[in-house]
Formats: C-alpha cells, structure tokens, sequence
C-alpha cells in the first residue's frame, strides 16, 4: 500500500512536469516541491521574488535624488519590491526617452539595495492606450464598439421604405410602450417597414470608433475621459502595437535586467464599456458558430430581449471573449514568457461578477492566459464584518493551470485606511485564506512632489516592517508545493452570459456556506472542466498544478456545455461525488447556446435543491478523504509538499476560538512574524480575535 501512494505521487508530479513549460524558468515562475527542510531554511528570510511590493507613484519632477530618497525610505519601511506607476508633472513625458532613463535609474538603485522591480504597463489606467499614443499616432488601431447611432420613429400605419449605409451592421423595430420587437431585414441596402401600432422606432447598429474612460498622465486635470482611446483589445495587430510601444520600449533600454532586477508587467483593469466589435469578428464568428451574427447585433442592446436574442447573444460573449483572452492577455504573456518575465493581470468589477462578464467577457479566461492571475481589494470590500470572496477568482484560476501565485493589488481607495497594523493585517489573512499569496500595497507617493512620505499615509505607521516580514514569510511558503483543496464548485459564466444572474447569486451563497463550514476549494468553469486543463484518472479530476479533486459541486445554472457534462459523467462513473446544489442546468451546449440540448441526469450524482448545508450535502462532502475542514469562523488555505500538508488557519471571527486538527502527524507551528518553527505537542490550536496560525502536518 505504501508504495503505491508513494507511486501515486510520483505520477502526479510527473503530471505536473509534463503540464510545465520546457522553457527554463525561475523557481518563483513555476509550480516547485521543495523539501521541508528546504521551506525551514528559506522561511526567516524568504528569496526578494517573493516579496510584497508597493505602488510606488511617481508625480513631480522625479530625478535621481528623488528615486535614492524614495526608495531609501522604501527599504526602511521594509519593502524589497517596488512596483513603478508613471505619475503627472513627470519632467519627461510618459514613454519618451527621458521616461525610461529615469526607469532605468531606479532600476539601477533597486539593484543595489537588493530589491526588485515590477512595472504597470500603462500611464494610469486601464491598461492599453499607451498613454494616448494611439489616439496620436495610431488612430486606425483604437477601440471599437457595436452602436446604435440612429432611432427612427414611425407613425401607427407609416411605412418606411429608405436605403441604409453599408456600414450599418443591422436594423430592429422596437416599440418601447409593449416591449416588442421585431428585426428589419436589409436586402439589397434597403429597408422596408411599416409600424402596425403608435410607438414604434427604427435602431440601426454602427460599428464605431468608442472607448472606455482613460486616465491618463498627460491629462494635467487627472480626470477620467475619453481623450486618450484605449486600443483594439480584439485586433492582435493592435495589442502588438501596444507591445511594440511600450513592452518593446522597455526592452530596450532594459533588457539586460529582465528576470534578474525587473520581475514584470502588471496591466490594470483593461475592460469595455461598450459593446465589443472589431472587423472581422463577424466572419469569426461564423466560423465557430455557424450562422451570421450581424442580423443581431441591434436586438442585443435592445431593453427586452427574447430567448433567441439571449441566446445568440451568449454565443456573441463566447466568441469575444474568446478573442479578447488570446489577442491581449495571451499575446502580452507570451512576450514576458520570451523575454523571461512575467505578467500580472486583475480585471474589473471582480465583486459584481455579471457586471464583470459585461464588461470582461469571461474572466476565468481571460485570467488563465497570463503568469500571475489578480484581483483588485479596493474601496474596503475585503474589511471585518464585510462578506467578499472573489479573490478565489484569481486564486482558484492559478490552482487549475498551474500557476504558483495570485495577486492581489490591496488598499486602493479605501475609504477607511487602515489605522493599525492589525486593520492592514486582516486585510492580507482575509485574503491568504482564499488562496492570494501575492500582494501590492497602495500607494506611496514620490517625494518629487515636494512633501516626505512617511507620515502621509498607512504604509508610513510604525510596525509595517514587521507585517511586511509577516505577508513575505506566508506569500512564500503557501507559493510552494501545490494546492490541496479536493472540492472544485463549477463558476457559472455560460449562465450569466444568458442572462441568469440569480446562479451568481446561489454561487455566492453556496460559497459563502463552504466557507462557514471551513471547507477549501477552487471555482472551475466551463473551460477548464470540459477542456485539457483538468484531466480525468482513476475517479479524479486533476489539474494543471497536480491537485486532485474528489467532489464536484453544481450550484445553480441554466447550462453546462456538453464537454464538462461529458467528464462529469465519466468522473462520477469512475466514483467521483456530483452534487448539484440548487436548481439543475436546464440544458447542455455545444457548438452554440441556439441549439441546446436537454439536460441529461448523470448517473449517481445528487441533488439537494435548496442553497443550505443539508444532511444531503453533508453526506456527500463527508466522503471526502482528506478534507480539512473547520468550525465556523475559521478559514483555510491549505497546501502540499511532498511529505507534508501546510494550513493557514485564519479566525475570522471577532470572537476567540479554538480548532483540533482533524489529521495525524508531526505537527509544527509557523511563526510568520517571527521566522521560527517549532514543534507542537497539541493538535489543538487556540485563535484569539482575527487571530492566524500556519501549521504544518507531516504525512
């Protein structure tokens, strides 16, 4: 028997070899399996790769007595990593030659205090307007959108007969005082259509030049606007030349400290906010999905739409988000992977997840395609007596395609900063319990402007040394060995693409009811359920980092594509647990959400239909071999070496508690403030109010 678990786990990291790029990459950039001695050694003062690092603005005429002053004042604080930001008043313009020299001597200074360097790949934000050089140089090459440009009105009885431009996409009438609707075909650049009742109006859809807001550092107001256009996410011609540039530009003036002082890019918030086009995705679209989508596009941006719109519309998702993941997140991390580097990525909205798919397509896919899947913490969503699990987005994105870390950008416009160094530290246990392992702290302003910083804001209060000693110390140990969590909940993005909030709704509180109940486990769509990054062996679903899922739960949803039905069905064959929690899929998709079938059961699953920790979902959680599970309040993540299981333990209660591990083993505690391991004699662990604890237990 032994051998053969021995063997087992051989087989699993030779799993986890095959899924790993051949390329030579550094420890931080790949999935590891160091030794428990190795973790003891490395653990009071973990490699700076793994260090928390800060937004670092910089306003004012930065000069290289500013960024040695700057950056002095870092390395006191306790930071090993910076990540540079372009600010305004800057004495050379954003992306000029004097831009990256003065890159280049804070690069040059971090090196010499050992500290390491990320970058924000744009000047401010959303990343991908090249701080307006495509509104200047490149107009052909920005951001594109379906519009509607025209509403006609039509009397009761009027008949329409006119000539539309070509480069009108499609024309519906709509009748606003009954909601109907109906499409107005162009034939031979024509239209013809007469109103049957008072109230009608003819939409015509545009493709048109638009953009989201931008904020930009040429903009000496520092507003937000639409002056600087954002490019093409969905053209790859674009999205090169925003690499050509800036990542390029970067390149050459630094290329010589890439994967050595510069760890990477971090692109911010790149989203639309109107609806996606670009030419050619048409044609695009015909090909995955077999009809013309234009005839559509109108009654897509209509107020009521029928179940046929909804569901063309939900095949238009499909096809740009598909698009939007490979011409801009891929394309960029596919550079960094070149040149050594990495790239980092949070979205937008990640805590109003239909207004997330709105505006991002599918974030999970999106999410997988580069190195280091983010989140943003901001305006005091993740503070105590607050519910906001979303940063198991990036957290579980990294577990299933086998990424070591998960980011966090933290802090940014808070509108209650933290006051101590306990606010900021439940701010980070909150979210190392959820799977983050690596953060960005905001924000220290250049002292360019002509005011110190310390003392202008949190990150400037005595004791953030140590807490920065604390968060690089858990960042680097939970970035080891792989994820444990044998539960994977699917993540309904199909679903919201037709329109069914309410399964984000149940997703939200089936999550929240595992998480009371101190159960770990990651969020898998579509995607990764039905596609190569989650194989089938033996009755387990295994991903790209080696984990292994034993149970599988279903929360509410209109859909499940034929692919992850398909392995479900082989994995509950083989003795995986299927639980559908809430109410089933109605339907299964292939090729396109116009042509579902029905649902079909899958043999020995469950279904418990309502949203509480039944006796049903009891029973099938419970089958779970090695689930580490707490009482209520306390929260896990929960990693694996070879030889031994890692737990960080967070009470996030305001009451004390206590916990007995479920597990055997030689158990040992894991002081992150201090460094120090050391043996316990208990398995029986007391948490004071908000209190953590890492443990390890050795198998």
């Amino acid at each position: 028997m032994k051998n053969s678990i021995i063997e087992s786990k051989k087989l699993l990291w030779l799993l986890l070899l095959m899924f790993t790029p051949a390329q030579a990459q550094q420890s931080w950039q790949r999935m590891t399996d160091p030794s428990r001695a190795d973790l003891v050694k490395a653990f009071p003062t973990p490699p700076a790769e793994y260090s928390t690092t800060l937004c670092w603005g910089w306003n004012g005429p930065t000069t290289r007595a500013t960024i040695r002053r700057d950056l002095d004042s870092i390395y006191r604080q306790g930071f090993r990593a910076v990540t540079i930001e372009a600010g305004y008043r800057m004495p050379s313009e954003y992306l000029s030659e004097g831009w990256f020299k003065n890159v280049g001597i804070a690069v040059e200074e971090a090196k010499k205090r050992g500290m390491r360097v990320w970058i924000i790949d744009e000047g401010k934000y959303p990343s991908g307007f090249a701080g307006g050089k495509f509104t200047r140089e490149r107009p052909d090459l920005r951001m594109q959108a379906v519009v509607i440009t025209e509403k006609a009105r039509v009397g009761k009885g009027e008949t329409v007969n006119r000539a539309v431009s070509d480069s009108v996409l499609s024309v519906w009438a709509y009748c606003p005082k009954n909601y109907q609707a109906q499409p107005v075909p162009v034939r031979q650049g024509k239209i013809s259509f007469t109103a049957p009742s008072e109230g009608w109006e003819l939409w015509f859809a545009t493709p048109q030049f638009r953009t989201a807001q931008t904020r930009a550092v040429n903009d000496p107001t520092g507003g937000k606007d639409t002056r600087n256009s954002l490019c093409d996410y969905l053209n790859p011609a674009a999205v090169r030349q925003f690499i050509d540039f800036t990542h390029e530009q970067y390149k050459k003036y630094l290329g010589k400290e890439f994967g050595k002082t510069i760890l990477g890019f971090r692109g911010d918030e790149p989203d639309y906010a109107h609806f996606p086009w670009t030419p050619g995705i048409d044609r695009i679209f015909e090909q995955k999905k077999g009809y013309d989508v234009k005839p559509y596009l109108t009654a897509f941006q209509l107020p009521i739409q029928s179940e046929e719109v909804k569901q063309a519309k939900a095949d238009y998702w499909d096809v740009w988000s598909e698009q939007f993941s490979l011409s801009f997140f891929k394309q960029q991390a596919d550079w960094c992977a070149a040149n050594g580097i990495e790239h980092i990525t949070h979205l937008n909205n990640e805590h109003r997840m239909p207004v997330c798919i709105r505006a991002e397509g599918d974030p999970i896919r999106d999410l997988s395609q580069v190195q280091i899947p983010g989140v943003d913490a901001i305006w005091n969503q993740i503070w105590p007596d607050t519910i906001n699990n979303f940063p198991l987005l990036a957290s579980s994105v990294a577990h299933i395609y086998g990424k070591p870390r998960a980011f966090s950008e933290s802090f940014a416009a808070y509108r209650v900063p933290p006051k101590t160094v306990a606010e900021a530290k439940y701010v980070l246990d909150y979210q190392f319990a959820r799977g983050i392992n690596m953060f960005e702290l905001m924000f220290w302003m250049s002292s360019a402007e002509g005011v110190s910083p310390p003392g202008r804001n949190w990150l400037s209060m005595q004791g953030i040394d140590g807490l920065l000693a604390y968060c690089n110390r858990v960042s680097y140990l939970f970035a080891q060995g792989r994820p444990a969590a044998e539960l994977a909940v699917y993540f309904p993005t199909s679903s919201m693409w037709l329109g069914d909030n309410e399964s984000n709704t149940r997703l939200l509180s089936i999550t929240q009811t595992l998480m009371q109940n101190g159960y770990t486990f990651d969020w898998m769509d579509d995607d990764a359920l039905g596609g190569e990054a989650i194989q089938l062996r033996d009755g387990k679903l295994i991903n790209r980092s080696g984990q292994e899922y034993q149970t599988v739960i279903i929360p509410s949803a209109s859909t499940l594509s034929v692919k992850a039905w398909d392995k479900l069905n082989h994995f509950a064959a083989q003795g995986g647990k299927v639980l559908f929690w809430g109410y089933k899929p109605s339907m299964l998709t292939d090729k396109s959400f116009l042509s579902p079938d029905p649902f079909r059961p899958i043999a020995g699953s469950v279904h418990e239909p309502s949203v509480a920790m039944t006796p049903v979902v009891k029973s099938v959680l419970s089958a779970l071999p090695y689930a580490v599970h707490a009482p209520s309040g306390i929260r896990i993540a929960h990693r694996k070496i070879a030889g031994a299981d890692f737990l960080f333990l967070f009470n996030e209660s305001k009451e004390a508690a206590s916990y007995t591990l479920p597990v055997e083993g030689a158990v040992s505690l894991w002081d992150a403030w201090s460094g120090k391991v050391e043996p316990l004699t208990t398995r029986t662990l007391d948490f004071e109010p908000y209190g953590a604890k890492i443990v390890s237990i050795e198998r």
